[in-house]
């Protein structure tokens, strides 16, 4: 049974954010949110996400059924976005691959944690049997260390193979998570 929203949640600051699923009206305000972000923040991420095209196409694969995302708003305002990706068919169709970003100014206040949560759950609800996380070292490392608390486990270590804004090489640690076909089995 799939998770009730819009949900309040409340953070370690005593601020209430909303978390919800995203739709096709949030277009401009995760182009805002990403925007706001640092360079550095989106460096990492495959595609630009502060281009309009780019959130377009994540959100059609949300509609198609390959993915599932919510974000958070504060005041009328996107502050973090989590995304849960899977593949309908083929080798890896047991598993959910995870992708959060939270802005700077909730950070390290239990946001990035509520959301994985959520989507934690969704991927059972799916039947889906892992979840897959990739952090890049040097910079993710209060991710890293925050999942590892929600029972994601360091899987390996791909030496140098990022390399950020100024050509330097970080290495990727990739995080899994089993899961458990009912919620109080954890």
């Amino acid at each position: 049974m799939y998770q009730r929203y819009p949900k309040e949640v409340v953070l370690t600051d005593g601020k209430e954010v909303v978390l919800r699923p995203v739709d096709r009206a949030d277009l401009e305000k995760l182009v805002s949110f990403y925007r706001k972000l640092s360079s550095e923040d989106r460096w990492f991420f495959k595609e630009d996400p502060c281009k309009p095209e780019v959130i377009q196409q994540w959100i059609e694969n949300q509609e198609r059924g390959n993915a599932f995302s919510i974000v958070a708003v504060y005041e009328e305002e996107v502050v973090a976005h989590a995304s849960l990706l899977w593949r309908s068919g083929g080798g890896r169709k047991h598993v959910g691959k995870l992708r959060v970003m939270v802005g700077e100014p909730f950070r390290s206040k239990r946001l990035g944690t509520w959301m994985v949560f959520d989507l934690t759950k969704r991927a059972m609800d799916l039947g889906l049997q892992k979840m897959r996380a990739d952090f890049v070292v040097g910079f993710e490392d209060l991710a890293i260390e925050a999942v590892r608390k929600l029972h994601f486990s360091r899987e390996c270590v791909i030496r140098d193979y990022v390399r950020d804004q100024n050509g330097k090489y970080h290495d990727c640690q990739i995080m899994i998570r089993d899961l458990h076909e009912q919620w109080g089995d954890f």
